[in-house]
């Protein structure tokens, strides 16, 4: 496991990551309102998932170790996860 970078601390890394996650791709931001929501709500899921694994940890604090796992899971499930919504297909009209 990478330790903190220089510089840097546990707690800002996580922050930085949520941060990646939860901003979208510019394709998704870009897309009609519904796969930029499903897309939003995947992200917010894979952080959830990751402030619930730091919140189980009660010794977390003591292990940089252990935080920078949490990170490097979440950042690979969002790169993972990615823009993988189709954009919505509107509904044909009638000529």
């Amino acid at each position: 496991m990478p330790p903190v970078p220089p510089g840097s601390t546990p707690l800002r890394q996580v922050a930085l990551a949520v941060d990646e996650t939860l901003t979208l791709p510019r394709a998704a931001i870009e897309r009609q309102e519904l796969a930029y929501l499903r897309c939003l709500r995947d992200r917010v899921r894979l952080v959830r998932q990751a402030m619930k694994d730091i919140l189980a940890d009660p010794g977390i604090e003591t292990d940089s170790r252990d935080v920078m796992a949490i990170i490097i899971s979440l950042r690979q499930q969002a790169a993972a996860a990615g823009d993988d919504h189709p954009a919505h297909q509107p509904e044909p009209t009638l000529p």
